[in-house]
């Protein structure tokens, strides 16, 4: 049997393998072709030295330690029930209030940041109710139109932080109540 027959078949009886552990064991046969072949074996000895295609694949999909054949964990009804009641207390005494918190602080920041935008709007309203003219106002107000605008960016970038942040705790919490640690 020559090379190419033999990882073929060990191969083909490797398919219900995941892809990138089949393609570990294919490579790591290919390699002891390799090596054979530079020492003066010719590819029948080297098959016949490897040993059986079928014994071969037969042990690798047997192997009880492969981390693609392990089974996720199970755990008891007591492990399950403290872990909920545990992800309950964290999540109704100290993460759900601090996450209010924090989205509280948020739109109270978009709200100071959008009201400084409008600034000037409300002086020219100002203005057009009452007639009389303030250039402090004015011109204060557009001082607070700069620095609305420069609270826009950081405004947007704590959104982002804040969603991402709310994603992970989410998934954390489901990952926990799985059992995955």
């Amino acid at each position: 049997m020559n090379r190419k027959q033999f990882l073929t078949e060990v191969e083909q009886r490797l398919s219900p393998l995941p892809a990138e552990v089949r393609n570990e064991l294919i490579s790591d046969l290919s390699q002891h072709f390799d090596y054979g072949l530079v020492n003066g074996k010719s590819e029948s000895e080297i098959a016949h030295e490897l040993g059986n295609p079928e014994d071969i694949a037969r042990e690798a999909l047997d192997d009880p330690n492969a981390a693609w054949n392990a089974s996720p964990p199970q755990g008891s009804f007591a492990r399950n029930l403290f872990t909920f009641l545990g992800l309950l207390f964290l999540n109704l005494l100290i993460s759900i209030p601090i996450m209010a918190t924090l989205w509280v602080v948020w739109v109270s920041l978009t709200v100071v940041a959008v009201s400084f935008i409008a600034a000037p709007l409300l002086a020219v309203t100002d203005y057009a109710l009452n007639s009389t003219f303030y250039p402090a106002k004015f011109f204060f107000s557009i001082t607070l139109t700069g620095i609305g605008l420069l609270l826009l960016p950081g405004v947007r970038y704590l959104l982002l932080l804040m969603v991402k942040g709310t994603v992970r705790y989410w998934k954390w919490n489901q990952t926990t109540l799985r059992g995955a640690y």
